[in-house]
């Protein structure tokens, strides 16, 4: 089985590997990259988030980076925009990044900088 939590903000792309256990939470498969420590080790992140614990609340300095919190910061952006990463795309969103041909555009040998326009 294959871990079922997503990594990223704006754009979210499959964990990928293997899961060991099950979240006790959610039940989604999850690798031990994806257990929280709060939940643990038995909890996946985007459940512990959602957690009285955790809230929402910003992290004060001095403390370790806390992937729980920036899982549930994730769920709350999207929830409170309306934003919806996609993870899949088609050809027309990858035409950016062709080729460009017979343009006469080569970004190598173009003079110039952020100075200059």
């Amino acid at each position: 089985m294959i871990c079922a939590a997503s990594k990223g903000f704006l754009t979210l792309a499959d964990c990928g590997n293997p899961a060991l256990t099950a979240c006790s939470h959610c039940g989604r498969p999850m690798c031990t990259a994806h257990l929280s420590p709060a939940g643990g080790f038995s909890m996946c992140y985007d459940c512990a988030a959602t957690q009285p614990a955790h809230g929402q609340e910003q992290r004060q300095g001095g403390e370790e980076y806390d992937e729980s919190w920036a899982h549930g910061y994730r769920a709350s952006y999207y929830s409170s925009t309306g934003y919806r990463p996609s993870s899949t795309y088609d050809s027309s969103d990858a035409r950016s990044f062709d080729e460009r041909q017979g343009e006469g555009f080569d970004e190598d040998n173009e003079p110039g900088g952020f100075d200059q326009s």
